[in-house]
C-alpha cells in the first residue's frame, strides 16, 4: 500500500505530468507521419533524458511510445496512410468510414479502444507477470515457427472476395522477406550484388510504398479527385461522434481484442502488428456478417486498435521480470532502464515496488492522456479531411520521401518506397488485397528464422519439431483457424 501511495505522489508532481502530456503529444506526431517510427523516436529521445531522474526519465519514453503507436492510426483511419506498421489493420474499416463522413467515430472507437485495451494489458502486467514470463521463456524457435505459422492463418480474415489472390498475395510477401542474407549461414539472396539488400527490405519502407503511395497513385490516376475539396470528395467532418449504443456493441470486440493483445505481447519478438491483424482476422471470423467488414465497420477498427495497444503493456512482461525485450520499443527501453540505474530481472519485483507501481499507475495514465487526445480532439484532427486534395496528396507524397529517406538517410529506401506503391497499385488493380503482402513480409523472416533454429538444433529431424507439445498445439490452432476462416470466407461470397 505504502508502494502505490509513493507511486501516485511521484505521478501527482505536476513537473511529472506536464513531461507525460508533452511527449504523448511527440507521440502523436512521429506517429501520424509516415516513415518516423516508435523505435526511431525512442532512439532519438533516449539522449536527452541523460540529465533526467529515473521515473521522469522512464515516463517521458513510455508517453513517447504510447503516443506514437496510437497516432499511427489516425492517418490510417482518415486518408488511408498508416503512420506506423501497426495502425495498418485499423485502415482496412477506418479509412472507409472516412469516406463515409464518419471519421470523428471511427477517431473515438479507436481511442475508446486503446484505452479498454490498455487497462486489460496493464492489469495483465500487474497480476500476471511472472507466470505470462514464464511461459514465455518455455518457447524456444520450434514454438516461434509454429506461431508464424499460425500467424498466417489470418490471411483467410483480410482475404476480400479471393482467398486464392490473398494467398498469391501472402507468397509474393513471404518472397520479399527472403531477400537479402540468409539468417543463419548468410548467404547472399536475390540481392543482385547490392549491399543495400544485404539486410533485406525494410518493413517500414515497404508500409509506407504499400499503403500511403499506392493511395496517391490511385487519386492520380483519376485527376479529377485532385480537384475536389475533400480527400475522396465524399468525407465531411460534421459527422456525429460515437454514441453509447455503438460504444457498449463495440466492448466485446475491445476485451477480445485486448485479451489477443496480451497473449501475443507476452511472447518477444511478436509485436502490435500481429496482434492487430490476428484481433481484426479473429473478429471477422467470429461475426454474423463478416461482409460488413473492409467497408466501414466499427468493430474493425475496435479490433485492429485494441490488438494493437493490447500488446503494448504485456510486451513489458518478459522485459520486466526476465529483461527479455518483446519488440524493438521494449529493447530501446530496456537500455533506458540499464542507462538509468534500474535492474531489470525477477529482483526488481521484490527490491524496487516502487518504480514498478508508478511505470503500472504511469501507463495507465499515459493511455488516459491518449484517449483524451483522440476523443476530445477527433473533431480538430479531422478536419485534415477538408484540405483540397491539390493541396494535401503533394504534401504527403512530400512527407512519404522524406520519411523513407530518413529511416537511413539513403536514397536506396526512396526508390525501394516508390518500387512498393507501384507494386501496391497494380495489385489493386488486378484485384490482389495488400495486407496479406504486408503479412507475408512480417511473417515471413519469422517462420524462416526459427525454422532453420529448430532443424539444426533438431538434428534435422522436422517430427521432432513438430511433435513438441507447446509448437504442436499452436500448429492445430492454425489448422482450425484457417478452416474456420475459409468456410467464413466462402460464406461472405455467398452472400455477396
Amino acid at each position: 500500500m505504502g508502494s502505490i501511495l509513493e507511486a501516485l505522489q511521484s505521478l501527482a508532481d505536476p513537473s511529472i505530468i506536464l513531461l507525460m502530456m508533452i511527449g504523448v503529444s511527440l507521440g502523436l506526431i512521429i506517429g501520424s507521419l509516415p516513415g518516423l517510427t516508435d523505435p526511431m523516436a525512442l532512439g532519438l529521445a533516449v539522449p536527452f533524458t541523460f540529465g533526467m531522474e529515473p521515473v521522469a526519465a522512464i515516463l517521458l519514453l513510455l508517453a513517447i511510445h504510447f503516443g506514437a503507436l496510437y497516432g499511427g492510426s489516425m492517418t490510417a483511419i482518415l486518408i488511408n496512410t498508416p503512420g506506423t506498421p501497426a495502425g495498418a489493420a485499423a485502415a482496412l474499416d477506418g479509412f472507409p468510414l472516412t469516406q463515409k463522413g464518419n471519421s470523428k467515430k471511427a477517431l473515438q472507437v479507436s481511442a475508446l479502444s486503446a484505452l479498454c485495451a490498455a487497462v486489460i494489458s496493464v492489469g495483465a502486467l500487474m497480476l500476471f507477470a511472472p507466470l505470462l514470463a514464464k511461459v514465455a521463456l518455455n518457447f524456444g524457435p520450434a514454438e516461434y515457427f509454429a506461431l508464424g505459422i499460425f500467424g498466417l492463418s489470418v490471411v483467410a480474415g483480410v482475404a476480400g472476395k479471393s482467398l486464392l489472390k490473398a494467398l498469391i498475395a501472402a507468397a509474393i510477401g513471404i518472397f520479399v522477406s527472403t531477400i537479402g542474407a540468409d539468417p543463419l549461414f548468410g548467404v547472399e539472396r536475390f540481392t543482385f550484388g547490392s549491399y543495400y539488400l544485404y539486410e533485406g527490405i525494410d518493413l517500414v519502407t515497404a508500409l509506407i510504398g504499400l499503403f500511403a503511395l499506392t493511395e496517391i497513385f490511385k487519386r492520380f490516376q483519376y485527376p479529377g479527385q485532385l480537384s475536389a475539396n475533400k480527400l475522396g470528395g465524399s468525407i465531411s467532418n460534421k459527422g456525429e461522434g460515437l454514441n453509447r449504443k455503438e460504444a457498449k456493441g463495440a466492448v466485446k470486440t475491445m476485451s477480445k481484442g485486448g485479451g489477443i493483445g496480451v497473449l501475443v505481447g507476452a511472447l518477444p519478438g511478436t509485436g502490435a502488428v500481429i496482434a492487430s491483424f490476428l484481433s481484426y482476422g479473429e473478429e471477422v471470423r467470429s461475426s454474423k456478417r463478416p461482409e460488413k467488414y473492409g467497408k466501414g465497420e466499427l468493430n474493425g477498427v475496435a479490433a485492429a486498435e485494441s490488438g494493437a495497444i493490447g500488446t503494448e503493456s504485456a510486451a513489458m512482461i518478459p522485459l520486466l521480470t526476465f529483461g527479455i525485450p518483446g519488440d524493438v520499443a521494449t529493447a530501446i527501453l530496456l537500455g533506458a532502464f540499464t542507462l538509468h540505474g534500474i535492474q531489470i530481472g525477477p529482483d526488481l519485483f521484490e527490491g524496487s515496488t516502487n518504480i514498478l507501481f508508478v511505470i503500472f499507475l504511469g501507463i495507465l495514465l499515459l493511455e488516459l492522456f491518449v484517449f483524451l487526445a483522440g476523443w476530445y480532439g477527433a473533431s480538430i484532427i479531422a478536419k485534415i479531411v477538408n484540405v483540397p486534395n491539390a493541396y494535401l496528396f503533394p504534401i504527403i507524397t512530400v512527407l512519404v520521401v522524406a520519411g523513407s529517406f530518413a529511416l537511413m538517410t539513403s536514397m536506396f529506401n526512396v526508390w525501394v518506397t516508390i518500387s512498393f506503391g507501384i507494386l501496391g497499385f497494380v495489385m489493386l488493380a488486378w484485384g490482389y488485397p495488400l495486407p496479406p503482402l504486408l503479412l507475408g513480409i512480417i511473417l515471413g523472416p519469422i517462420i524462416e528464422h526459427n525454422y532453420l533454429l529448430a532443424m539444426s538444433s533438431a538434428g534435422g529431424n522436422i517430427v521432432e519439431i513438430l511433435t513438441r507439445p507447446i509448437a504442436l498445439g499452436i500448429l492445430i490452432l492454425g489448422v482450425i483457424m484457417m478452416i474456420l476462416s475459409v468456410r467464413m470466407n466462402r460464406k461472405m461470397n455467398i452472400q455477396e
